[in-house]
């Protein structure tokens, strides 16, 4: 392949990825395509896009225990393990705070929904979505995740005495990170 050939993929490789930050024009949505940088918990976490710009994330229409509930370190865990420097996709659902409402996809894979059927999360008491709603049901069915505890509280209400502390968990999860990377090169 000539050197020219390889620019323009290079170049044509480089657009498609920095526009499917914007609004698709065919569906009117707006995605963000990034990499996972820190995960705080369950349900929210830091990503970087190809602009280097940062992204606060809350996975929207789902509520993950916090890392005090049971299951919240489980929860948060799972989120890392499968998303955690990898190149991932959020349709923007809108904002709340200092953050982004999004749904996040991984390989094509919707995870808010995997989340509440692998019972990590609870579907948001505000949702009216059907679909998440009959993953809930289904996963305390079978006492899956958070449904084997019958004293699971509902994070939203556990948040009313234990309030979240974003500049908190974000230090916790960069000294986190460092320490992996540290270990990283004497494993090697």
């Amino acid at each position: 392949m000539s050197y020219c050939k390889i620019i323009a993929v290079t170049g044509a490789a480089f657009f498609l990825f920095s526009v499917q930050a914007e609004a698709r024009p065919w569906t009117n949505e707006k995605y963000i395509t990034c990499v996972a940088t820190e995960i705080l918990n369950g349900n929210l976490f830091q990503c970087v896009d190809s602009k280097n710009n940062q992204h606060l994330i809350k996975m929207a229409d789902i509520e993950a225990p916090e890392l005090e509930q049971p299951f919240g370190p489980e929860a948060k865990k799972w989120l890392k393990s499968t998303i955690y420097n990898q190149k991932i996709m959020v349709k923007v659902r809108g904002s709340e705070n200092d953050y982004v409402l999004g749904e996040l996809y991984y390989q094509k894979k919707n995870l808010n929904r995997e989340m509440i059927r692998q019972g990590l999360a609870w579907t948001d008491r505000k949702n009216g979505d059907s679909m998440y709603q009959r993953l809930e049901r289904d996963a305390h069915s079978n006492g899956i995740g958070l449904w084997s505890d019958v004293f699971a509280e509902y994070p939203a209400d556990f948040r009313k005495t234990h309030p979240n502390d974003i500049e908190h968990l974000l230090k916790m999860e960069q000294d986190e990170n460092l320490k992996i990377s540290e270990k990283a090169p004497a494993e090697h």
